[in-house]
């Protein structure tokens, strides 16, 4: 794996030197309830889930992470909330850029999805709400405002936020959801940058709606990526202290009606991303090993996240996450490349033929080549062919790469 991102580094270093515009941060973050009081799942009242002080942990969360993209869920439904987040949490201290769009919910929840973002790096130009059960997943398309904007050079990312249904007993629920989420990335965006995040409340990786986000849908090109695959973070997370460093719920051993107990022992909240983002195809990407669960250790297994102290975040950070909510946010990088001499480096030089393939590749090479899975690691290798045998490969996902020069394909 470090090897692999080793290679990609070498390889765009000259153009990130002349051409990285700006770097995203991206944060994930369910916000246990906020500002709803109604009953519901949980029993949170103004007594035992305060608004002001989870006012005063998310303005600290904020102030450490520094996020260009807040994406959230249990957002309490109303628009005064909705305000009144932006005034006390985003456009302080003089900052007046964090920008939100108006609530769609047409599943009628006293809770939903929202994002908030910097407006002097990106713009929002759509925002679609999906009918999905038991809340809306919300679909946001932003474009970077990059120097070249003006001119007709868009760089497009999504932002896809959805919260499943809770339980071990709504698999199906959850891979129903998630059905309608990739339906609609298909149709509409099956070769842009987009991120898949939220409080997905999967217990384990053989859930079949991970599966069809990441393996097994229709379209396999466009199934996202989980930045943890390579690094040991994909299996059964529920309770099970192999996965210690990669849970995030929930922030208390013991709780109240509200808050969750038990300690950190679950993987529910993610960041999924396109290989266009993994990759870099579409001059947004993922920078490597940027993915983590704010305050996660991996010492605070079935414990309170500040017990003991923090080895990762500061004291105060600790009791932030403590008292905020019984998830830890989830956070990621990327780089945005500004100038389309990128695309046309990174995507220029040769074509797949055919796409999917199931036994040969007709591409000319002259030189040297390297096929890779989607971890990295290469699976087959050559030189100087005009065609090139792919028949021993697995059905899945590829990369190409000659010369530099990388292309995605499908094995039949």
């Amino acid at each position: 794996m470090k090897r692999f991102f080793l290679f990609w580094t070498l390889l765009l270093l000259p153009v990130l030197a002349l051409h990285a515009q700006d770097t995203l941060t991206v944060m994930q973050y369910n916000l246990l309830e906020y500002g709803n009081y109604q009953s519901g799942f949980a029993e949170c009242y103004e007594t035992n889930n305060n608004t002001q002080r989870k006012d005063e942990c998310i303005r600290t969360l904020m102030d450490y992470v520094k996020p260009d993209i807040l994406t959230v869920c249990e957002f309490g439904a109303t628009q005064a909330l909705l305000d009144g987040f932006l005034r006390h949490n985003l456009n302080i201290n003089g900052a007046d850029y964090w920008k939100s769009d108006n609530i769609i919910n047409y599943a009628h929840s006293n809770i939903i999805n929202h994002i908030f973002y910097d407006s002097r790096k990106m713009e929002l130009k759509k925002h679609v709400a999906l009918r999905t059960n038991p809340r809306d997943t919300d679909v946001y398309e932003l474009y970077m405002k990059t120097p070249s904007l003006q001119s007709g050079d868009t760089i497009k990312l999504i932002c896809i936020v959805a919260h499943p249904k809770a339980g071990m007993n709504y698999q199906a629920e959850r891979r129903a959801l998630m059905q309608v989420a990739m339906d609609y990335v298909n149709a509409h965006y099956p070769n842009d940058n987009a991120l898949i995040m939220g409080d997905f409340n999967m217990y384990k990786s053989s859930e079949t709606g991970y599966q069809l986000l990441t393996r097994t849908y229709s379209n396999p090109s466009i199934c996202f990526v989980d930045p943890l695959a390579g690094v040991g973070g994909v299996g059964n997370w529920n309770s099970n202290p192999q996965f210690a460093p990669f849970h995030t719920q929930s922030t208390r051993r013991y709780s109240d009606e509200c808050f969750s107990s038990g300690g950190l022992d679950d993987r529910f909240d993610f960041i999924l991303m396109s290989d266009e983002v993994y990759m870099g195809f579409n001059r947004i990407r993922y920078i490597n090993n940027s993915y983590h669960a704010v305050g996660n250790d991996g010492r605070h297994f079935d414990m309170s996240v500040d017990q003991n102290g923090n080895d990762v975040v500061p004291p105060v950070v600790a009791e932030a996450l403590y008292d905020g909510s019984d998830h830890l946010p989830v956070t990621m990088k990327m780089l945005v490349f500004a100038h389309l001499e990128v695309e046309e480096h990174a995507c220029g030089g040769f074509t797949v033929y055919p796409n999917p393939a199931s036994n040969q590749l007709e591409v000319s090479v002259n030189g040297t080549y390297r096929i890779s899975n989607l971890l990295g690691q290469t699976v087959l290798s050559g030189r100087d062919s005009r065609r090139i045998d792919v028949s021993g490969l697995p059905a899945g996902f590829y990369y190409l790469s000659i010369e530099g020069v990388t292309r995605k394909f499908i094995k039949n």
